[in-house]
């Protein structure tokens, strides 16, 4: 069926080309034949186009349209050729049936070119989606088809004085000419609709639509200003086959050069056939010619079966270096996936600038596939790199790396080949780890942001508390110390003046006392977690009106110095904030130890209300000693009151991700 196929669409397009180069061989002997020149050229655009695409996409109007239209008008031309033959003959009767039927046939091609195509033209679809449209264009063509079959006489200069066999009487040519008329009126508004329509889809095209629109546009301005001087004598045969020229080729450009059919498949075997046949013809040739010069024979008659053994034994080895030829021509570096891959393989391997390698991933995409569009996007939707410009034609690829998804890799794809697709897919894979990479030198760097500014702040806050309360209480006891020199010089009693320096140095040691528990708790070091966090539930449920119940493991195993202070620290806030804020009167610890980490779980009975607060951070605090060892903490509001603060931390911190 396909083969059928094929073969009808070829003969359609050849039938038209034949009558056309009918018409140019029956001219010969009449001058220059111009005319039938021009026809045969704009004839043969429309049928190699409308081969082409009927081969690549059966069945879509544009191909039909052409076919169908360039079929007709070579056909008409043809047997309008042979009428005027006839006539130069003497066969009056013959003449008069090819001048009505070529006249009209050539002007009903010319008519379905020119109304059908800026209706349909690119996708195939009218513009507004309803028949309209096409029923006034076919509406339009029938009336003026039925016009020329009912004129007098046929509407060709080179037949006047000729009568038509299908023409009204003389006293009711008028009609005919009326019908004509109408036909031109319906044809000025089928091509004002089609304006129209051109004008709409341009509106709400996107960037290769319009595009596509402007090379058919300015295509299409040659005959739409040729039609208003139809009825003018001065309108040659010769200018409807040169002002239609153009239409072929911008349909061409655009199916060529935006993929618009996906024609690169057609253009690639053809390629190939003609390579491999003009080789195999040239080594049938030196076979032949070769051997029977040597052997001084070449009139044998076994040459011939040696020569097709020879093309029989090359011929795979030349198909196979002549296809990968053409695919690298048609396709680029992208027709060798395995060399790409690999290639890319060697340049991940080697790369040290991780945002310049996606920077050249992206343009290579883009050039090997001739996309305009090409953009990596992080997970969070970050541009990470971009070639071209955005096009509303969209075709996304997840990029993953070790089982989660990482990004994205976005595509101005009208139409990717199944090949294409494939090898994408797998540079997707290799583009993940890269973008992973990425994230991961992103998220280093803000870790080490972080660590640097935790850093200046713990030294800004250990400044001011040595150079606010530690500093001035040294001053202080500085000049106690010469207040008692005096008072002992002088001989008085000096024990007043040692119990106020015996109360400063007490209050001084608090100081460094509070200074040190706040670079790490001693109860750590002296009680252990499980002793420091029963100690801590102890102090606060003293100090405020709340039974606070402690469950610990019977026996904790050694933690780094890390896991505890941060588990310290976040129990330590969320029970302050239990006192501060939840108007609870009882609370629970609760630590479990697992197999990869330890588990705090600290809740209470109170209002549920979780809400940063002016000023306040430590939510924020609490996260963040979570965040940075590798650990989770989650704050959630119980049903239907009290509030819970889950804390994981692993056995072993790791650096934030």
């Amino acid at each position: 069926m396909r083969i059928a196929r094929i073969v009808g669409v070829v003969l359609a397009g050849l039938a038209g080309v034949a009558g056309a180069l009918t018409s140019v061989l029956l001219a010969r002997g009449q001058g220059a034949p111009v005319n039938e020149l021009a026809v045969l050229l704009v004839v043969s655009a429309y049928a190699l186009v409308a081969i082409t695409i009927s081969l690549a996409r059966p069945g879509h109007p544009v191909g039909r349209l052409m076919l169908v239209g360039g079929c007709i008008w070579g056909l008409g031309e043809g047997v309008l050729a042979l009428g005027v033959r006839a006539v130069a003959h003497g066969q009056t009767t013959s003449a008069e049936w090819f001048a009505v039927v070529g006249t009209t046939a050539r002007g009903l091609g010319w008519l379905v070119l020119i109304l059908g195509l800026p209706l349909v033209f690119p996708d195939g679809r009218t513009p507004w989606g309803g028949r309209r449209p096409v029923t006034l264009a076919v509406s339009a063509i029938l009336l003026f088809g039925l016009g020329s079959v009912l004129a007098p006489s046929p509407l060709d200069y080179r037949l006047a004085g000729l009568d038509s066999p299908t023409g009204l009487p003389q006293p009711i040519a008028v009609v005919a000419d009326l019908l004509a008329l109408g036909g031109l009126l319906l044809v000025a508004v089928a091509l004002v609709v089609a304006v129209v329509g051109l004008v709409h889809r341009w509106r709400a095209g996107d960037d290769l639509v319009r595009q596509q629109l402007l090379w058919f546009c300015a295509a299409f301005a040659a005959p739409l200003l040729l039609i208003p001087f139809i009825p003018s004598p001065a309108i040659e045969p010769w200018m409807f086959g040169v002002v239609t020229l153009p239409i072929p080729v911008a349909v061409a450009v655009a199916l060529l050069q935006r993929r618009l059919y996906d024609v690169q498949l057609v253009v690639n075997r053809t390629v190939t056939f003609v390579a491999l046949s003009a080789v195999v013809a040239a080594l049938y040739a030196i076979t032949v010619g070769g051997v029977g010069a040597l052997l001084r024979d070449r009139g044998a008659p076994w040459l011939a079966w040696v020569a097709a053994g020879v093309v029989a034994v090359t011929f795979a080895p030349i198909h196979n270096t002549l296809q990968r030829a053409v695919n690298r021509l048609t396709y680029g570096q992208w027709s060798q996936p395995a060399d790409v891959l690999a290639s890319t393989g060697r340049r991940l391997a080697d790369a040290m600038d991780v945002p310049g390698l996606l920077t050249t991933l992206t343009e290579e995409i883009g050039s090997g596939l001739g996309l305009g569009y090409v953009e990596i996007l992080d997970v969070h939707g970050r541009s990470l790199a971009v070639h071209g410009t955005p096009s509303e034609v969209y075709d996304v690829t997840p990029l993953t790396a070790y089982g989660q998804t990482v990004g994205s890799l976005h595509l101005s794809a009208p139409k990717l080949r199944p090949a294409d697709r494939t090898l994408l897919d797998d540079l997707a894979g290799q583009i993940g780890g890269v973008v992973h990479s990425a994230s991961l030198v992103d998220d280093l760097r803000e870790a080490q942001e972080h660590l640097i500014l935790a850093r200046e702040e713990e030294r800004r806050r250990l400044r001011r508390d040595l150079h606010d309360g530690l500093g001035p209480a040294l001053a202080g006891l500085t000049l106690q110390v010469d207040t008692v020199r005096n008072v002992i010089a002088a001989g008085r009693n000096a024990d007043a003046e040692l119990l106020r320096l015996r109360s400063g140095a007490a209050s001084t040691v608090l100081d460094v006392r509070r200074i040190v528990e706040g670079l790490r708790p001693p109860a750590l070091d002296e009680l252990g977690l499980d002793g420091a966090l029963a100690q801590l539930a102890e102090r606060i449920a003293q100090s405020a009106d709340l039974t606070v119940e402690v469950s610990l493991p019977d026996k904790l195993p050694e933690m780094p110095a890390a896991v505890e202070v941060a588990t310290y620290r976040v129990t330590q806030e969320a029970l302050s904030n239990v006192v501060r804020h939840s108007r609870a009167d009882r609370s629970e610890v609760v630590l479990t130890v697992e197999n990869d980490g330890i588990r705090l779980q600290v809740s209470d009975n109170g209002t549920g209300e979780v809400r940063p607060r002016p000023g306040g951070i430590g939510l924020t605090t609490m996260h963040e000693r979570a965040a940075e060892i590798g650990g989770q903490l989650s704050i959630r509001s119980g049903t239907p009151g009290g509030t819970t603060v889950a804390l994981w931390l692993p056995r072993e911190p790791v650096a934030a991700s």
